[in-house]
């Protein structure tokens, strides 16, 4: 398997051979080539980190709502409290709100994200192995090689977040439990790594594009050094590391200016959008048709989910939402047909999303783009980060340089202390709501899932409370991996 690369679709990266019953990673894929064919010469190499990128939005184990990275976007969002299964007429993602689904080592959600994460690092870790000896220009090989160790570094950060507990500065180097490092193409299975090692790693090879990448690129959908400096501020948000999470923000988001009014109410599905960093540009032979991003989160796209149960937001946090701001015309307090737009037969619940539209009504085509990374997120890291460093007005200067561009009326903040990260804080829940921070931002804040007092429906929801740290924060390794690496150990259960 070390020469092997899957192009596309084929190569399942476990570390792991055979298990008893099943063979988990096919050593002959058929839509795979030699790794030195593949990174013979530069172009080769393209082509094939551009099979890693595809890789974000296939679908996985044959399961329509699990189709790679923009899944699990929403995914995130619904096990938090911001974003609301509108009725009871709910099929997919219940048990992901239900907090079920991820801790059941034999459901779709602990091995969907390990095996999609695992194999971005399987591809990128055959890349970097093999793209100094392709024929090309020096500078084609650097920023392959800068796309590869980023897109490692972007895999590990996510399974890291899920799989193992939050990192915590204070309590360095963080000894509990990440996942396994693989550094280089091989199968033999290998123990957890610490969270603190991880994180090394994933400093290192951001570090390390980072050196290699400039901001030029062909196209949004791949990785630039804007991008990874984004990545690093997110990085360092979770690490708590506030100094270097200001600082990357603010130069990822250079060059980047905030959406108008007018783009805002555009739908969110074109890369091109001035503010728009990095994110999936939705190819017309490249659709996941009813298993897409737009399939699930759009008002307009004509499925099953759209028309019977579509996306609401939490009725608390609509209500923090000035009716001057921009951003409170992204969701309906009480739709008609003259205010929302819905496919045809679609309902109309109670704070109704219309944030991800789709051009036509119905639309008929899921050909939305789905975004990675916004600058939005650049300006409220770099605002949380010097309110945590007591600079009010360094804090409340970004933040209105944002907000300023979704609300003519907003006045510079006064607040100071907690009152001002509290205001930064609704504004991101606000700004990123289905773009897949919410569980991940509660996990790395220590703070309390707590549904109480919105308009969740308790027949579907059922679960309201999780307390910080409890063993529901952590993924479980799936059962496949258990049975075949004997080097490693489960989560607690």
């Amino acid at each position: 398997m070390k020469n092997k690369l899957v192009i596309i679709l084929a190569f399942m990266f476990g570390m792991i051979s055979i298990s008893c019953e099943n063979v988990y990673l096919d050593t002959t894929p058929t839509a795979s080539i030699d790794a030195g064919s593949a990174y013979a010469t530069t172009k080769n190499a393209a082509a094939a980190v551009n099979g890693i990128y595809r890789s974000f939005i296939v679908r996985y184990l044959s399961s329509q709502g699990h189709s790679g990275h923009p899944a699990m976007m929403i995914i995130l969002d619904h096990m938090g409290e911001d974003m609301i299964i509108g009725t009871t007429a709910a099929s997919w993602h219940v048990g992901e709100t239900r907090w079920t689904a991820h801790r059941s080592d034999v459901n779709t959600m602990a091995q969907f994200p390990w095996e999609m994460y695992y194999r971005i690092i399987g591809n990128a870790n055959i890349g970097i192995a093999n793209i100094d000896k392709a024929v090309g220009p020096a500078a084609d090989k650097n920023t392959l090689k800068g796309e590869a160790l980023a897109l490692r570094a972007f895999g590990y950060f996510n399974l890291v977040q899920l799989y193992g507990k939050r990192y915590d500065a204070l309590s360095k180097p963080n000894a509990q439990l990440g996942v396994p490092l693989v550094l280089e193409p091989m199968t033999t299975g290998l123990p957890r790594n610490t969270v603190e090692e991880v994180y090394t790693q994933i400093n290192k090879d951001l570090a390390d594009a980072a050196a290699l990448l400039t901001t030029s690129r062909a196209n949004k959908s791949h990785i630039n050094l804007s991008v990874v400096k984004g990545l690093q501020a997110r990085v360092a948000l979770v690490q708590q590391n506030w100094a270097n999470a200001a600082k990357f923000a603010a130069e990822a988001r250079a060059g980047y200016q905030p959406m108008s009014a007018t783009q805002y109410v555009d739908g969110f599905q074109d890369i091109a959008n001035s503010e728009w960093m990095w994110g999936f540009d939705h190819l017309e032979d490249q659709t996941e048709y009813f298993g897409g991003y737009h399939s699930y989160i759009s008002c307009n796209y004509n499925s099953t989910v759209i028309r019977t149960y579509p996306k609401v937001i939490n009725s608390l946090l609509f209500s923090k939402i000035p009716a001057t701001d921009i951003r409170s015309k992204m969701w309906v307090e009480t739709p008609t047909a003259a205010n929302s737009v819905v496919p045809p037969g679609g309902v109309r619940p109670k704070f109704l999303n219309q944030k991800f539209r789709l051009p036509g009504v119905p639309s008929t085509s899921a050909m939305g783009d789905v975004p990675y990374m916004r600058a939005a997120e650049m300006y409220l890291i770099e605002a949380e980060a010097k309110a945590r460093l007591n600079d009010a007005a360094g804090a409340s200067q970004v933040l209105f340089e944002l907000i300023k561009t979704r609300d003519a009326s907003y006045v510079k903040s006064t607040n100071t202390g907690q009152a001002l990260l509290d205001e930064i804080l609704i504004h991101r829940r606000i700004e990123l709501w289905g773009e897949g921070h919410r569980f991940l931002d509660l996990k790395r804040m220590n703070a309390a899932l707590n549904r109480n007092g919105t308009n969740a429906i308790a027949s579907v929801a059922l679960l309201y409370d999780v307390a910080p740290g409890d063993v529901r924060w952590e993924f479980l390794i799936p059962r496949r991996e258990i049975n075949a690496n004997p080097a490693i150990v489960q989560n607690p259960l």
